[in-house]
């Protein structure tokens, strides 16, 4: 395993990190405990979950898997989240969360949850949700502050040049690249770690895999890998999340590390090729696969439109 130091939390993780946010059936939290046991032992040792991720189940696996981890020989960092910004609600949370996953404190715990905007960040501030999780560090049940975000390079900017965060976890992929990879870079330059989620675009990466396998640059990769490779690859980027339903999905993300990171004319060669074959398909299937991409809440309207090359309001 490869690692990689997190900004100025500190912390040395994983350069593939596990989320919790699409298992498959998390009622059968057996088969996800020994999932994450596998990732574990496999050195990944960055774990992501909320409140509400799996139906509810998500902490309770995980928690179930620290147990284990407990007895293990490296160390291992847990993020959770939670939309309550109020004293009372937040620390409610906080608690119970700590209590699911068997804990007594938290790396981080963040109520800025898929932070889509500087009106919402400027709501955040306002509400006094920031000093809620600045007290819960103060008192030791949290150790980093952190921030979940699917923004535009202007709005994130000025945000992470403002708040000293340990580190952030940033929707990036190859889809909406050209919207955020400056945001990467400012947050890297502000001295936080970026850890990008989202790497499959929620798996439309994967359901539109008739356009999307022109980014296969290299023989014999599978559409997963060259996804992954694209996001490591990028500047700016300490460590990749995804959520992985078996071992093999795990086996398939980590096998990306085996290979040499993409130089910058793979990078740009990635987006040639991509967009050379958006280019050859008809304008409705373009629009449909805009509209498909839109539906999902973190791929923005203008960035769909923009890849697709079609009329914003279209999808």
């Amino acid at each position: 395993m490869k690692y990689t130091l997190l900004g100025r939390s500190g912390i040395s993780v994983s350069r593939i990190s596990m989320g919790t946010h699409h298992l498959i059936d998390p009622a059968d939290m057996d088969k996800h405990v020994q999932n994450f046991l596998y990732a574990y032992k496999k050195g990944i040792n960055f774990f992501e979950t909320s409140v509400t991720y799996g139906e509810g189940y998500s902490e309770l696996i995980l928690g179930e898997a620290v147990k284990e981890m407990k007895k293990g020989e490296h160390p291992f960092f847990i993020m959770s989240k939670t939309h309550a910004g109020d004293h009372e609600t937040f620390r409610r949370d906080l608690e119970n969360s700590l209590k699911r996953l068997g804990v007594d404190s938290i790396d981080a715990f963040t109520c800025l949850w898929g932070v889509k905007s500087g009106v919402e960040w400027s709501g955040a501030k306002a509400y006094g949700a920031l000093k809620e999780m600045e007290r819960a560090r103060e008192e030791g049940l949290i150790k980093h502050i952190a921030i979940s975000a699917h923004m535009k390079n202007q709005e994130l900017e000025p945000i992470v040049k403002e708040y000293p965060f340990d580190y952030s976890v940033q929707g990036f992929n190859v889809v909406n690249s050209a919207y955020r990879a400056d945001g990467l870079k400012a947050t890297w330059e502000s001295g936080a770690g970026t850890i990008a989620m989202n790497p499959l675009a929620t798996g439309d990466i994967l359901k539109y895999s008739h356009i999307f396998d022109a980014i296969r640059i290299r023989e014999d990769q599978s559409l997963v890998q060259a996804a992954y490779s694209y996001v490591l690859s990028t500047p700016w980027v300490h460590s990749v999340l995804g959520t992985f339903n078996s071992k093999e999905q795990i086996d398939e993300a980590l096998s990306v590390l085996e290979e040499a990171p993409y130089s910058e004319a793979e990078l740009k060669k990635v987006q040639t090729c991509l967009k050379g074959r958006i280019r050859s398909t008809s304008l409705k299937e373009r629009i449909d696969t805009g509209k498909g991409l839109r539906q999902r809440p973190y791929i923005l309207r203008e960035e769909a439109a923009d890849l697709m090359e079609v009329y914003p309001l279209s999808v």
